[in-house]
């Protein structure tokens, strides 16, 4: 169900699959279970020994306005961050 699950797949319809077919997709899903939550990046991409290279990525500061537009936010409202279920979400002007 790990694999069924979260793509809408009935378990019905995946056991009917060939059973290759199943292998694969559990396969795939094992290895991008290996991927880092933070970075998205894959042990492999960074192995030469599986294809990869140590200097396979670099870091690069990317700004979202609206992550921009949340923290100034809240700036301006210390407490809300203090309220339990307190968030800030983006509207648009147009609302």
């Amino acid at each position: 169900m790990a694999y069924c699950g979260p793509r809408g797949i009935p378990l019905s319809k995946f056991l009917a699959w060939a059973d290759h077919d199943q292998d694969a997709a559990l396969a795939w899903q094992a290895h991008e279970a290996r991927r880092c939550p933070h970075c998205g990046t894959h042990p492999d991409d960074w192995n030469p020994d599986k294809g990869g290279r140590r200097d396979a990525f670099h870091g690069q500061v990317v700004i979202c306005p609206g992550c921009q537009q949340i923290e100034s936010s809240r700036e301006r409202e210390p407490d809300a961050g203090n309220l339990h279920g307190a968030r800030i979400i983006l509207r648009s002007r147009q609302e």
